[in-house]
């Protein structure tokens, strides 16, 4: 269970009254000066979120003073942190980051000074904000119709709102054009209702400073406005807000089946059930950041683990007066080539994938015209030669598309310019005999027509 996106770090945070107090009994040494909270978990999991009650008042004995020429922290007794050493650093000097108290714990003794108890909140840090109280929510107040920027803001909120408002992944829907007399987002907020773009609230875009949308507000709210997975997202939202035209092509069958003109249809066959309309749109913005996720943070991690393990390496060829930029990749990740080939993957001209069965595909990006058939020639030739097969085979049939009978391992495929030993799901196919080693010579072969 990885980390929280929108949570740095959990923790016990001092009111201005407590920090003052620690200042009266204690000269920060340094320019920086903190005094702010004592870290519960870095990057906590949703485990970890288990065991933090959001606004509980704390009590910290501060038992010691540790210090060096770059910061200056206090030490702690609890038993909440998972620190080695629970502190709160005090003062740094310029251009030291608070961080660097866990290193100077570790290295130096502290100084131990008389007793004394501070108290604090739990909370977090989302990266913009200290929160130490919530609003749990059960409803989300929206207004008469749903627009893309509205459901944009609602599945965004569900997604990453839920430490800020509990129990809003569940919450369900109230439409409202206006608010009732006595109504405001405070005594809503109290009721476990959320106002979106309604009533001049916090996530009401209509009555904001500066030109934004509802989406934007609530990622700057929780924190995850640059989260790259989400930037699809919020301009799109922008743009139809802004300009109405979430869908710019003035195909007639683009702006016909773009999510506006879908939107505003299922608001015209639902004008009686506009609940329906977040229903049926929700999964596919939901889908359509779970592949962008994919693409723009676990995929390049993947790949950065994998060079850094030694599973994979980028090697270049050149073929004629081109230059190929290849790469081998151990992964069974089935969407792994089609992001090395892309321009945020590297733009890599020929992909090999090494499953953990065996079985070795090679395909290539189509701008780049990749020459295959003498690569196909040299696998299919050494993959007889591994086989303690002595039969020989004419060039020309080596170089042949499709599956030849005598080395059914490697199938050329001219229609998506790939050479496939079993494809994605090999069904009947055995694993290639040809190592890791010599696949990748066999590319500068292959690829680079020394033959």
């Amino acid at each position: 269970m990885g980390p929280i996106h929108n949570i740095i770090y959990t923790g016990a945070f001092l009111s201005k009254e407590e920090r003052e107090k620690i200042l009266a009994r204690i000269q920060p040494r340094h320019k920086n000066i903190f005094a702010h909270h004592l870290t519960i978990k870095f990057r906590p999991t949703e485990e970890d979120m288990k065991h933090v009650e959001i606004g509980k008042t704390i009590s910290l004995k501060v038992v010691g003073v540790v210090e060096d020429d770059k910061a200056q922290a206090l030490v702690t007794e609890t038993d909440i942190s998972g620190n080695e050493h629970p502190h709160i650093t005090l003062s740094t000097a310029e251009g030291v980051e608070p961080v660097y108290s866990n290193e100077l714990l570790k290295t130096t003794k502290a100084q131990s000074i008389e007793p004394f108890t501070i108290t604090a909140t739990a909370g977090f840090f989302d990266g913009s904000k200290v929160v130490t109280e919530v609003h749990p929510c059960n409803t989300i107040v929206l207004p008469t119709r749903s627009q893309p920027d509205t459901l944009g803001a609602i599945f965004i909120l569900k997604r990453f709102g839920i430490y800020h408002f509990p129990g809003i992944e569940h919450a369900g829907y109230v439409i409202q054009s206006t608010l009732e007399q006595g109504q405001n987002e405070e005594t809503l907020r109290k009721q476990g209702k959320l106002l979106l773009d309604i009533g001049g609230g916090l996530f009401d875009h209509h009555t904001a400073k500066e030109k934004t949308t509802a989406s934007m507000l609530v990622a700057g709210y929780l924190g995850v406005q640059n989260d790259p997975a989400l930037q699809k997202l919020l301009q799109f939202t922008e743009r139809d807000d802004f300009y109405g035209k979430g869908i710019i092509s003035e195909d007639a069958l683009d702006r016909a089946f773009g999510l506006s003109g879908l939107v505003v249809n299922l608001n015209k066959k639902y004008s009686a059930e506009p609940i329906k309309v977040v229903d049926i749109v929700l999964p596919l913005i939901e889908a359509h950041y779970d592949e962008e996720a994919r693409r723009t943070k676990e995929m390049p991690k993947e790949v950065e683990d994998k060079l850094a393990a030694g599973l994979a390496e980028v090697v270049s060829v050149r073929q004629g007066d081109k230059k190929l930029r290849c790469i081998y990749i151990e992964s069974d990740n089935a969407s792994l080539p089609g992001f090395l080939r892309s321009q945020l993957g590297g733009r890599h001209d020929l992909v090999v994938q090494r499953m953990p069965s065996g079985h070795t595909n090679i395909l290539t990006r189509p701008t780049k015209r990749v020459d295959l058939r003498n690569l196909a020639m040299v696998l299919r030739q050494s993959e007889l030669m591994k086989a303690n097969n002595p039969k020989l085979i004419p060039s020309h049939i080596l170089k042949s598309e499709g599956r030849i009978p005598e080395v059914p391992e490697w199938y050329y495929d001219i229609a998506t310019n790939s050479i496939q030993n079993g494809g994605v799901k090999p069904q009947g196919i055995s694993p290639t005999r040809l190592t890791r080693t010599e696949i990748v010579k066999l590319l500068e072969i292959g690829l680079s027509h020394q033959l």
